[in-house]
């Protein structure tokens, strides 16, 4: 017997899309334009329906659903991966694809990376022999 996979409901104000901030219009102008519409299309034309793409220096998975729609599935909880979302989402806009956010996108939790640890002073070399 199969069993029946349901989604649960978000509420509004835990809604990702809540989450990203607005674009100011310059930003708005920059995101919808050529450039990044190509982006956009040429991502979807890479991947097949199903397969996801791991977008790792902005903390976005996203995953193609069909020829005209693409989907967030997961999203780092910090500021700059919302900024780059919301930035994705004018982009796919502006090029005639869907960007599926809510209910389907997971925010994974941020951990701050490692501190550098204090860096030593060079070990000091032995002194050679003289070369004359």
């Amino acid at each position: 017997m199969m069993k029946e996979i349901t989604l649960i409901e978000q509420k509004t104000e835990d809604a990702i899309s809540h989450r990203m901030p607005p674009l100011d219009e310059a930003s708005r102008q920059e995101k919808t334009g050529e450039d990044h519409r190509r982006w956009a299309r040429g991502l979807m034309e890479h991947l097949t329906n199903g397969q996801a793409y791991n977008q790792n220096d902005c903390g976005i998975t996203l995953q193609r659903v069909n020829e005209n729609t693409m989907r967030c599935i997961a999203v780092v909880e910090h500021s700059y991966p919302y900024l780059s979302l919301a930035e994705m989402s004018v982009s796919f806009e502006a090029a005639g694809i869907e960007l599926q956010i809510d209910p389907y996108t997971v925010a994974i939790p941020y951990n701050e990376p490692p501190e550098q640890e204090a860096q030593q002073d060079p070990p000091q070399e032995a002194p050679g022999p003289e070369v004359v």
